[in-house]
């Protein structure tokens, strides 16, 4: 298929008329698409962090595994999360679990339960950067 001026032109008539027909009787607004591109990248720099915080993760694990010594402590840690959104809460709650040497138990409410395998982990989960990430979604 060759492209010429009468493709072209027919082509930015029919997306003009379905971009009106969209604004005026779909809701839609130009704002949209700057909100999807702005949350495909919070995605991308989510799914970033987490990926980062699983290979130091790996790193922490290895150690204590391999180690001269095994320094295990597991703890429970309860702590209540600020995010408002069910969807931002079951989010954290996998990414914990994702990342090893902790377990998300229960979540109850915006009240989580997560198993830790030493104490260090256990300070880090209450104030982590997947929180501070979530927290701009909801914004």
């Amino acid at each position: 298929m060759r492209l010429n001026l009468e493709v072209i032109v027919a082509g930015l008539i029919i997306s003009t008329i379905v971009y009106k027909f969209s604004c005026n009787h779909m809701r839609y607004k130009p704002v949209t698409d700057l909100d999807i591109l702005n949350y495909m990248v919070m995605g991308f720099q989510y799914a970033a962090i987490l990926i980062l915080e699983t290979a130091k993760a790996n790193i922490a694990i290895f150690r204590i595994v391999f180690g001269q010594v095994i320094k295990v402590e597991p703890q429970l840690v309860y702590f209540r999360t600020s995010l408002k959104t069910n969807v931002a809460r079951v989010v954290l709650a996998n990414s914990i679990t994702l990342v090893p040497g902790t377990i998300t138990v229960a979540l109850n409410d915006g009240l989580f339960c997560v198993y830790c395998l030493n104490r260090k982990i256990a300070k880090d989960v209450k104030d982590s950067i997947f929180i501070r990430q979530l927290k701009k979604f909801e914004e």
